[in-house]
């Protein structure tokens, strides 16, 4: 399987559409990462 890169705009992108209401299952699904991945970002 491909490790995907993402962006630190997208990363920042992703992180504000949870803010606004999105739930994480729907962010990983769209975007094809873990959850764990998720939790990574928002500790950073």
């Amino acid at each position: 399987m491909k490790k995907l890169r993402y962006t630190e705009s997208q990363i920042v992108n992703i992180l504000k559409q949870n803010k606004s209401g999105i739930t994480v299952a729907e962010l990983c699904r769209e975007y094809g990462m873990s959850q764990a991945t998720f939790y990574q970002w928002c500790s950073k």
